[in-house]
């Protein structure tokens, strides 16, 4: 395809991917329960991704996901993908992590190179679209596209809850 950007592959041990930029995670500690206390509700998690701070989406499923950053994000109303998120993000620090949303059971402050994308600084409206494997087991190397598009404010979702990209 082309318009990748860059491809992160991801294996998750939880049900989610969590994505952020450095200055929203500053005030985490080294070894921190971020998850048992501020990450576990639905409410917590709506909350982060409505501010575009620590941005997480539910994959229903641990897995191997290969993460492909795109140019150009596409008309929800006229793509045929299965399943379907916008969510935002307010990148601070010059670039962007992706995680395992696990990670914030026990936080790791560094966070590989090969699962970071170099990002201006900004507000980015990020549309997320996947489909079933061919193999029908979400998670068993599912691809999953995501986009960036730079924005004045941040976008109103229309989230209830924790975002869910899958069915």
């Amino acid at each position: 395809m082309s318009g990748i950007v860059k491809t992160i592959l991801l294996e998750t041990s939880g049900l989610g991917i969590i994505f952020y930029s450095p200055g929203s995670v500053a005030h985490i500690e080294q070894g921190d329960d971020y998850f048992g206390r501020h990450y576990m509700e639905a409410h917590d998690v709506e909350r982060h991704v409505r501010e575009g701070s620590i941005v997480g989406f539910c994959t229903g499923t641990a897995g191997n996901f290969e993460l492909r950053i795109l140019r150009d994000a596409p008309d929800l109303e006229a793509t045929d993908e299965e399943f379907q998120l916008r969510l935002a993000l307010n990148c601070q620090g010059g670039r962007v992590c992706f995680r395992d949303l696990n990670d914030l059971a026990d936080w790791e402050t560094d966070c590989p190179k090969s699962q970071q994308l170099l990002l201006e600084d900004g507000i980015y409206e990020v549309t997320i679209t996947s489909n079933t494997p061919a193999s029908g087991i979400l998670g068993d190397h599912q691809v999953v596209d995501i986009y960036f598009e730079r924005v004045e404010s941040l976008p109103q979702l229309r989230l209830r809850g924790a975002p869910y990209l899958c069915p």
